[in-house]
């Protein structure tokens, strides 16, 4: 099928040996050839082999204008296994941040920043401007901000291992926003709230996320599959760390007691599945609901993951051991505990409970 293109016209020539023979040319750029191995293709507008050369003619321009600045690098770094194995809402937030990146003015009235060249993101006076710039979205949002700098450290550090830049100039800034949730823990009487006015399908995904310590997308999308002879076996779709664990029989028990609605254990009322794509805002209208009523304003889902970090440490569980389940570091376990360990009696209950068996 014969197409118009914008842009496109042709001129037709008889040869030597009487054949006519038809050139096509792309306007202000030049004549429109078959690429490489598409010399012996159908070549007309519309065919597959015209189309090929045709964009290729008209991302040329574009490709001279960014060659040697920041858009090459924004570019280079989306068509790189770095950034097409990361999860889909990853990458969703990645390319959000990408296009305040390019957009940025980091001078009043300056270029934006995409077309800054190579030369001038090397220079380490660029550093004051990009913090300056940061700072400016921080009035609006910190946390934004500091996700929307760490991003664009990530593709400035991706520039520098491929020698396109010298320095990554966006390298431990401080971070502007600051969120301490180390006193929002859920205690018992706070589950016990909730359980009491929770309807069936978010009291099991109370228990689910309480017992495993996982994400919300994870719990949301796990499936019946992953659980067998009462083990939990799946792979994080964050970190991609597979998490192999025996489900705790209270937690066992009433998974065996759950109905199979669907393919996921965790489903709505009606037993569909949560909507997990873009993000659970069903469940997390749903959850939000509950915690209000249940009087727990202040307590997140999130929380509970830090929750069964402090139960397990509680029990006695090693750093090593309550990895291995929350499919953390040994560090990140740490930093959790010195973070929310205070905030339950447990643990100074165990230490002077040792205190007073010394002197029996």
């Amino acid at each position: 099928m014969r197409i118009k293109l914008k842009g496109v016209y042709k001129n037709t020539k008889t040869l030597a040996n009487g054949r006519r023979q038809t050139y096509y040319f792309l306007r202000n750029v030049g004549a429109i050839r078959p690429q490489p191995g598409d010399e012996n293709e159908p070549f007309y507008p519309g065919s597959s082999a015209f189309m090929r050369a045709y964009t290729t003619l008209n991302e040329a321009p574009r490709r001279a204008r960014t060659v040697g600045t920041l858009q090459q690098v924004i570019d280079g770094y989306q068509k790189s296994s770095a950034f097409v194995k990361l999860a889909p809402r990853t990458k969703r937030d990645y390319l959000g941040h990408l296009d305040k990146i390019a957009l940025a003015k980091l001078v009043p009235n300056g270029p934006d920043f995409a077309a800054y060249p190579l030369e001038a993101i090397d220079d380490p006076k660029i550093r004051k401007r990009l913090l300056d710039w940061r700072d400016v979205m921080a009035e609006r949002s910190p946390r934004q901000a500091d996700a929307c700098f760490g991003v664009l450290r990530i593709i400035l550090e991706w520039a520098r291992d491929r020698g396109m830049i010298s320095h990554n100039h966006a390298t431990r800034p401080k971070k502007v926003y600051k969120a301490d949730r180390s006193d929002k823990v859920w205690l018992p009487e706070h589950l016990e709230a909730f359980r009491a006015v929770a309807p069936p399908e978010l009291r099991l995904a109370l228990e689910l996320a309480l017992w495993t310590g996982q994400r919300e997308t994870d719990l949301l999308k796990m499936p019946w599959s992953a659980y067998k002879d009462g083990r939990l076996t799946f792979r994080q779709g964050k970190r991609k760390r597979k998490v192999d664990m025996p489900v705790y029989s209270e937690l066992r028990s009433i998974l065996d007691a759950t109905p199979k609605k669907a393919l996921t254990i965790l489903t709505t009322a009606r037993g569909a599945p949560w909507t997990t794509d873009p993000q659970p805002v069903n469940f997390q209208h749903k959850w939000r609901k509950v915690v209000l009523e249940a009087g727990l304003d202040g307590l997140h889902f999130h929380d509970l993951r830090g929750t069964t970090c402090t139960m397990l440490s509680d029990a006695g569980c090693t750093p090593s051991e309550i990895a291995s389940v929350l499919g953390w570091t040994v560090k990140t376990v740490n930093d959790m505990l010195d973070r929310y360990q205070s905030m339950t009696a447990a643990q100074s209950d165990s230490a002077v409970a040792k205190l007073e068996a010394r002197r029996v």
